[in-house]
């Protein structure tokens, strides 16, 4: 095997595990995104079947170590805005987790195609 044909081999299963290990990484993105998008889904679910008059329930706001009142509708704005947020990044991490996939099977079938040829040749 030459020296070429050895550094191209390194080369690819080098690309091949890079990929892998950035799929790895947006996968666990995703189920973080995936687990964001959830709890404010339905702390929003819950937070709309509460009753809508003045003394019905107060809404608190989480920072830091305290909670901060907040109103029903600011509360609900920003669940919603977290949500959409949430969405729109599974959309981007997907692709990119396609992408990913397609270069590790890239990288995948050019070693194969190089290990057959060489075979061959002998």
């Amino acid at each position: 095997m030459g020296d070429d044909v050895r550094q191209a081999l390194l080369q690819l299963q080098q690309r091949g595990q890079d990929a892998s290990r950035s799929l790895a990484a947006v996968r666990a993105q995703l189920n973080a995104r995936h687990r964001d998008s959830k709890l404010s889904t339905l702390t929003l679910r819950e937070i709309q079947g509460l009753p809508r008059d003045p003394g019905g329930a107060t809404c608190y706001r989480g920072v830091g170590r305290t909670f901060v009142q907040e109103s029903r509708n600011n509360v609900e704005n920003t669940l919603r805005a977290q949500n959409k947020e949430a969405e729109d990044d599974i959309a981007v991490l997907e692709k990119k987790a396609k992408y990913l996939e397609n270069e590790i099977m890239t990288a995948q079938n050019s070693l194969k195609d190089i290990l057959q040829a060489q075979a061959a040749d002998r």
